[in-house]
């Protein structure tokens, strides 16, 4: 199986070598005190509301970085536009199969985000994207702010039977049809709009040149309001040190390893919509030291070896942001380890006995490996760790200690950033 992960190394990694650096792009920051900040808004293709926001006056000022109660608005010149609002959200809302509620209930939270536009006129239409459900708000004057969300809950008329079904709970064409109960073509457009931003903007639209004082559609954001890359996927070189520690009990505890060995390989990383978290992947190499018994005239004789032992990663990251564009990480993972090249190991009529049978390394447990580290541009640095169950000594019927690797690695990605739209090919 690993041979096969080696055959299709240089495939995957030749798709994969993407950096991923910060993408800022042109815009504008409306300060809480009113002042307009223009220059670069670090984009993350935000899906659920900016939590953080990166920016920086020219392309080699330094960044800093805004929490969304600082601001009023923030805007792409050719792209998103978000504003600081107040607004009353039903977290009742579910659309995960796995957390719908039994029934049609309602938590209604006050909270203030920074919402997607999507048309602001007579009608103002927001987005915002919770982790259970997309909503649009509509704010008319005269009139409560209106949420409409996706939402989905059991069915609480199966309990008798103990079966549960789930029910489509969104009712928006009718919510609209009661707010635009004074404007026939709002009200109609309604009925045949579909749940999406172009389905809502159109009836917002229809009221505002149908029958707003002035009869003229608002300002739309509807092409810009999807982001235009929702996944990004980059990779790199990796290299440092591991600390391996592999125990025998053959003659008396000890470790067998205990010193710094180096590594090296190729890692990538698939970026998630806010490119908060990306799903981790790693092929890398290193050297340990172990231990073996060879059978002589009826009694056990130990020998050290030399061998390479190889790993395929795969986890989850998870990035926060820090000022002058950097961010720490903390991942999560799985490992798979492979041996090979084991050198050291004496000739005899007697076979040779490894310590550890199973691999010649270590064979992992449940619990995932954890990596912590902190990130610039194309260059991270993360220490990481990785338990593995013990092993049982044929020498003495006991079982080993668990033992554990750790781990210092420094990562440099490579290519160009495919946030970043290429820079264009100079015309002859």
């Amino acid at each position: 199986m690993f041979s096969r992960l080696l055959f299709l190394l240089p495939a995957f990694f030749f798709c994969t070598f993407q950096s991923f650096a910060q993408a800022f792009e042109a815009g504008l920051l409306v300060r809480s005190n009113g002042d307009t900040l223009r220059g670069e808004i670090e984009n993350s293709f935000w899906v659920e509301p900016p939590t953080l926001i990166r920016f920086r006056r020219t392309a080699g000022s330094p960044a800093e970085t805004f929490q969304p109660r600082q601001l009023l608005a923030l805007s792409f010149t050719n792209g998103r536009y978000f504003r600081y609002e107040t607004l009353a959200l039903d977290h009742g809302a579910e659309t995960r199969l796995n957390q719908l509620p039994l029934g049609n209930v309602a938590n209604v939270k006050v909270d203030s985000v920074l919402a997607e536009v999507l048309v602001e006129g007579p009608v103002t239409l927001f987005k915002v994207v919770l982790p259970g459900a997309t909503h649009y708000l509509l704010r008319r004057p005269g009139q409560p702010v209106l949420d409409l969300s996706a939402r989905l809950y059991l069915n609480t008329g199966a309990q008798t039977t103990g079966a549960r079904a789930y029910v489509d709970g969104n009712n928006y064409r009718g919510q609209l049809g009661i707010y635009f109960g004074d404007c026939s073509a709002a009200a109609t457009a309604a009925q045949a709009a579909p749940f999406t931003d172009k389905g809502m903007v159109s009836v917002v639209q229809a009221y505002n040149l149908a029958c707003s004082p002035a009869r003229q559609p608002g300002r739309a954001w509807l092409q810009a309001a999807t982001p235009r890359r929702r996944v990004a996927l980059l990779g790199g070189l990796l290299a440092g040190v591991r600390y391996n520690y592999i125990e025998s009990s053959y003659p008396s505890p000890a470790c067998i390893d205990c010193q710094p060995q180096p590594f090296g390989g190729l890692y990538a990383e698939l970026f998630f919509p806010s490119r908060v978290a990306a799903m981790y992947g790693e092929l890398s190499s290193g050297t340990f030291r172990s231990q073996g018994l060879q059978l002589a005239r009826f009694t056990y004789i130990p020998f050290a070896y030399r061998a390479w032992v190889h790993t395929a990663r795969l986890g989850i990251r998870f990035f926060f942001a820090l000022p002058r564009e950097q961010q720490w990480l903390l991942g999560l993972g799985y490992e798979l380890n492979a041996v090979s090249n084991r050198t050291g190991i004496p000739a005899g009529a007697a076979p040779a006995i490894l310590i550890n049978q199973e691999t010649g390394y270590g064979m992992g447990v449940l619990i995932p490996n954890l990596s912590v580290g902190w990130r610039k541009k194309r260059v991270t640095v993360a220490l990481d760790g990785q338990l593995y169950r013990g092993f049982d000594d044929v020498s003495t019927g006991k079982s080993s200690s668990p033992h554990f690797s750790v781990r210092l690695g420094l990562g440099y990605r490579l290519g160009r950033n495919p946030d970043v739209a290429a820079p264009a090919l100079p015309t002859r």
